[in-house]
Parts: structure tokens; sequence; C-alpha cells
């Protein structure tokens, strides 16, 4: 019997994913399915990616909730070893300051190893990083 090989190379640390929609709640789920694909290619367990991607999408929509009208979310992906990174930013709306409610807060606490969402000048930003276990 020969070796068998697995045909998807393994990723490196060169290897990040960028994503720029406009910051509506409608385009969400495009944020979730980027953050399920590249965890799962990490050779994340299934709760792992879902970890990952309910917290992605938890922490997108409160960037959209106070985005700038015609505003866009850029979200990046990338991992550090084992750990995946995600980091967003988005044009805030000048008038409405952004708060992170209690329920967002226990979902990001519960799904993820660290998070910070803050403002940054003009932008409201966001880090996240969970430490994967592999299957």
């Amino acid at each position: 019997m020969s070796p068998t090989t697995d045909p998807t190379p393994p990723v490196t640390t060169d290897d990040t994913v960028e994503l720029t929609l406009p910051a509506e709640n409608r385009h969400l789920r495009l944020v979730r399915l980027a953050a399920s694909g590249f965890t799962a290619d990490l050779g994340a367990d299934i709760e792992a990616v879902e970890d990952l991607r309910l917290a992605v999408g938890e922490v997108c929509a409160l960037l959209v909730e106070f985005a700038e009208p015609g505003g866009r979310i850029t979200v990046t992906y990338g991992h550090e070893g084992d750990t995946v990174v995600v980091e967003g930013r988005c044009p805030a709306a000048a008038d409405d300051p952004m708060t992170v409610d209690p329920v967002a807060e226990t979902v990001l606490a519960n799904t993820v190893d660290g998070f910070s969402v803050r403002v940054d000048g003009r932008h409201n930003t966001f880090r996240i990083h969970k430490r994967l276990p592999r299957v």
C-alpha cells in the first residue's frame, strides 16, 4: 500500500484572510462563514469552529450596529501557531458611541480566550483570539 498524502498544504503564519463588506446585518453570514472555514482549515475540532463562528458573528454585529451609515467593515482572520486571531474595524457613527451589552459580553467570554472592543479614532475595532484544540 502506498502512503497517502493530504492534498491540502498546512496553513502557515503567512496565511491571512481579509474580508471587506458593507456594514449591514445581511452580510454577517459571510463573516461567520469565513470564520468557520478558516478555523476548520487549521484543523480545529467542531466545537472550536462553532465557538469562533459565534464569537465573530456577535462582535461583527456590534460593529455594524454602531457603524457610520454607508460604512464598510473589514475583518482579518489570521493565526499565531494554534491560536486564531480575528480583528475587525469599521467607521464609527459620529453621534452613537459603541457599547457592549451584557449578553454579547457573556457570549464572547464563553466562546473565545480573549477579546477587546474599543474605539480607535473614528473607527470601532475588535480583536478576539482563541486557542484551537486539535482533532
